[in-house]
């Protein structure tokens, strides 16, 4: 074995023949790209933690909108039974009857004011009527209705 074998089995791309610029354009390929990987990871988490603020943000102000809510809600019951209370309150008939005359300003009909109508009669009374007239169109309206079984009405005069 020749030294002359040994110098001919070196490698051809070893560092010493290479070219200095070919040596730095390929370490600075490499370096860039892993440059441009950190740049984006750098990015992607920058990202991330302004989203979670902004979701942590909008999370807060629903849970104050929801708050607001409840409290309007528990104030809208507190209406609502209030509410129950009066109706039922001013639903008995004393209080109907005293608010009708307090109010409204109604008041019971008289006989006077009464006008009894009845199918196949055909008397009507003015308001005027004296004692007599009335007398004598109650007693024909009485064998009337022993005659027939029939229907009667009271009506006001006012709602005529």
């Amino acid at each position: 074995m020749a030294p002359s074998d040994k110098s001919s089995k070196q490698h051809p791309t070893s560092t010493a023949n290479m070219d200095v610029g070919e040596l730095f354009a390929k370490r600075f390929n490499v370096v860039s790209i892993y440059v441009v990987i950190l740049l984006l990871l750098a990015g992607a988490i920058i990202w991330s933690g302004i989203k979670t603020a902004e979701n942590v943000q909008q999370y807060h102000q629903d849970y104050k909108t929801l708050q607001d809510m409840k409290k309007q809600e528990r104030k809208l019951q507190i209406e609502h039974q209030r509410l129950l209370i009066e109706q039922q309150t001013f639903s008995a008939t004393p209080q109907i009857a005293s608010r009708a005359v307090s109010e409204l300003g109604m008041y019971s009909p008289t006989l006077k004011d009464k006008l009894i109508i009845q199918p196949g009669v055909a008397a009507v009374l003015p308001s005027t009527a004296t004692n007599e007239q009335e007398s004598l169109a109650t007693e024909a309206t009485d064998t009337a209705t022993e005659d027939a079984p029939q229907a009667r009405t009271d009506i006001s005069e006012a709602a005529l």
